[in-house]
């Protein structure tokens, strides 16, 4: 990415905002645009990250957008999901993020041909799946973090029982 490219970030919670600070605090893309339906949220989420482009001489802009103008980014990283919340059956989590990335979906198409989407949300094979089925882009432009986020929180535990650093703590299998 450079200094012409356009990441959009669906989705500014916690997840999302942390992909937003660093994104712009390493100046990755030339521009970040964030799309959120709680607007309250998405303008204090954009209010810090120029705190930290001004402080940091990023070359990045951060700016608002709406789901049309996200689709037409290089890069579409979706975050946007809901908690899984205590004593929330699977079936309600489930069914609450596949109704959200469904509309999620439909208000940015249609998706530039070349755009890229990122699926961080969970379940992500589920709702990478979704996403692949719906943006009408080649499916090798469609992508899930997998496990990989389970992966690093299960090493940090493994770290932290074991009192070491998470660099240290393999999973896995190893050759």
């Amino acid at each position: 990415m450079g200094s012409a490219s356009r990441v959009a970030i669906v989705g500014v919670g916690e997840v999302g905002g942390a992909v937003a600070y660093n994104l712009a605090l390493n100046s990755i893309p030339g521009e970040l645009l964030l799309v959120d339906l709680d607007l309250n949220l998405r303008n204090a989420q954009i209010e810090d990250l120029s705190d930290v482009i001004y402080s940091t001489n990023s070359s990045t802009r951060v700016r608002p957008a709406t789901y049309r103008e996200a689709a037409q980014s290089d890069l579409v990283v979706i975050t946007a999901a809901s908690k899984h919340t205590l004593g929330q059956t699977t079936v309600d989590y489930t069914s609450r993020n596949t109704s959200m990335i469904r509309e999620v979906m439909e208000a940015m198409k249609p998706f530039r041909p070349d755009t890229v989407l990122l699926v961080v949300a969970n379940p992500v094979d589920l709702l990478t799946s979704l996403a692949k089925d719906m943006a009408g882009l080649p499916p090798s432009q469609v992508i899930g973090t997998g496990t990989t986020l389970d992966t690093y929180r299960l090493r940090g535990m493994v770290a932290s029982r074991a009192l070491m650093h998470s660099s240290w703590a393999v999973t896995g299998k190893t050759k």
